[in-house]
């Protein structure tokens, strides 16, 4: 029997137009069914739920509809794109070929979505609907999507709507003891304003026992830039299944403009002394909420997650995250900061738990916030989770200001308030940027923050 909805939830469906999915016999069943399940469970989250209490994110208001055009003629992608040994381009769900430019046929990268016969000449076959049920349901399968794992932790009420209306996306599948080289997905949007249309990408990857990956994930509007005055909703789901003493750097890269929605949720497995290195970038001018989900299922796997939130004006970005230690001995180290200024609304939310019997884990997590203006806001709650003996865990959350000794000290050397002030705030967000394991990206978040330069003139409270 379904579950009766939520506190807080609406579970009638007339925000939610799918009438425009491509879809026949058993996988238009299979589509009612999930999104059925979807409201019965309680339908959109709201603020009543505590896991949404501070987000700006209200999806209950809105009719969001599918796309269903050909991609725009203006929707080339940026240039930073460029140069990738294997890139999955998805513009307005519809996916491109992928790159011809193997590195020695490493990996197989599969693309699926809606084919634009104007793209290709009227030579593309479509990509049966059924593909993004296998991708979905094999997603599913492992602990992510409607089902659940370590006591329920992974489950979520978006990911069964992902589920149910994905057609697009992309799988990624290394063999083992394999050095792939880096990946691109991409998924850019562009529309008319107003038109409030909705995406569900999927992507898969899969790495063998001893390969090593380096694998980009980007969401961007506008064309496929940081601007536009598109509006709508992007709820991707990401699975990643790490092999035995497998490595895997995942970047993610959330450029969505202002009027946009997005939900994105990456769930990573861990297997025997599989590596883990996951940096994120919040860079758009909207309302994003990331959440990555890592499950250490074996002994010995080390993960550790970065992000980074730049905002200013009026944008908003969640960070989420949960790391279950269900095995000994293993690793986990979190790292999540923002800057903030004008009115920009940040949210942390990070959770470790240790499972019983999961003896000898090492977990720290920290949550940093610079405030650059007194209109900022920021809500932080690292939380511990532990349920056996012998681990070392530890958490923290600081909020502040630039320093103003540091300042002082800078000034007196014969810097300007604003030179001295970017000094600063560089060394803060460089201590992410880092981190992330492709240069391209590197080179887009540093070119983020220098584009914010003009907004840290207020002098905070």
């Amino acid at each position: 029997m379904p579950s009766e909805p939520g506190p807080g939830r609406r579970a009638e469906p007339h925000y939610l137009d799918c009438a425009g999915r491509a879809a026949a016999g058993a996988e238009e069943a299979r589509r009612r069914r999930l999104v059925g399940e979807f409201f019965a469970r309680g339908g959109f989250p709201t603020a009543a739920d505590e896991d949404w209490r501070h987000s700006g994110l209200d999806l209950t208001k809105t009719l969001y509809r599918p796309f269903d055009g050909a991609a725009p003629a203006n929707g080339a992608p940026p240039d930073w794109t460029e140069g990738f040994a294997d890139a999955v381009r998805l513009r307005n769900g519809l996916a491109e070929p992928v790159s011809a430019a193997r590195a020695g046929g490493v990996g197989v990268v599969e693309a699926f979505g809606r084919t634009d016969s104007r793209d290709r000449g009227g030579g593309g076959a479509p990509t049966p609907a059924g593909e993004a049920a296998r991708l979905a349901e094999g997603a599913a399968s492992g602990g992510n999507g409607t089902g659940t794992d370590a006591n329920g932790e992974l489950a979520h009420p978006l990911e069964t709507l992902n589920t149910a209306l994905s057609d697009c996306g992309a799988r990624l599948e290394v063999p083992a003891d394999a050095d792939c080289p880096p990946v691109l997905f991409h998924s850019s949007r562009s529309g008319e304003p107003g038109a409030e249309r909705m995406l569900h990408p999927r992507f898969v990857v899969e790495l063998g026992a001893g390969s090593r990956a380096v694998v980009i994930e980007a969401h961007e509007g506008g064309g496929g830039g940081g601007g536009g005055a598109d509006s709508g909703w992007t709820n991707p789901s990401t699975l990643c299944r790490v092999g035995a003493n497998a490595e895997l750097h995942y970047l993610r890269l959330d450029r969505e403009p202002g009027r946009v929605a997005h939900t994105g949720r990456v769930t990573f497995e861990l297997g025997r002394d599989a590596r883990l290195r996951c940096t994120v970038f919040s860079l758009g001018a909207g309302r994003s909420r990331t959440e990555l989900r890592a499950l250490l299922r074996a002994e010995g796997a080390d993960a550790e997650l970065n992000g980074l939130f730049l905002g200013a004006g009026s944008a908003a970005a969640d960070h989420h995250t949960l790391v279950v230690h269900a095995a000994p001995r293993g690793s986990s180290r979190q790292l999540f900061k923002s800057v903030l200024a004008e009115d920009a609304r940040a949210v942390f939310d990070g959770k470790v738990v240790v499972t019983p019997g999961a003896v000898g884990t090492d977990a720290a997590q920290a949550n940093r916030t610079l405030l650059l203006s007194r209109r900022a806001e920021t809500h932080t709650r690292p939380r511990l989770e532990i349920n056996a003996d012998d681990v070392k865990c530890a958490h923290g959350a600081a909020i502040g200001r630039l320093d103003e000794d540091a300042l002082f000290y800078l000034r007196s050397r014969g810097l300007g308030a604003m030179d001295s002030r970017e000094i600063l705030i560089r060394a803060f967000a460089g201590e992410v940027i880092e981190r992330a394991g492709a240069a391209p990206v590197r080179a887009l978040a540093e070119a983020e923050l220098a584009a914010m330069r003009p907004r840290w003139s207020e002098t905070p409270a």
